[in-house]
């Protein structure tokens, strides 16, 4: 799993006060565990994780959903502004 984007990180420290990197690395820890299990083989401890995750970020990022929507749309609009326009060049050839 890719960890939080830093400037995500800092988005939900500011929406959260007293929220801390070690919280937040605790939620991602919690997720990135739950898909290392086989769901087949480890069914009750996958939702015992998920409640584990769920209760914290109630607990501690109540917001983390709609910090995390305004941040993509952001990134899809700065990456959006930042790809030029295709370059096309048509070459003709001649018989």
């Amino acid at each position: 799993m890719e960890p939080l984007h830093p400037e995500f990180r800092e988005a939900l420290k500011r929406a959260h006060p007293g929220l801390t990197d070690e919280t937040i690395d605790r939620v991602e820890s919690l997720r990135a565990r739950r898909f290392e299990l086989d769901p087949s083989l480890h069914a009750e401890r996958i939702a015992q994780l998920d409640r584990e995750r769920e209760e914290l970020m109630a607990r501690e990022i109540p917001h983390f959903a709609a910090i995390a929507q305004s941040f993509a749309r952001r990134e899809a609009v700065q990456s959006h502004q930042a790809t030029p326009p295709p370059r096309v060049t048509i070459k003709i050839r001649e018989p």
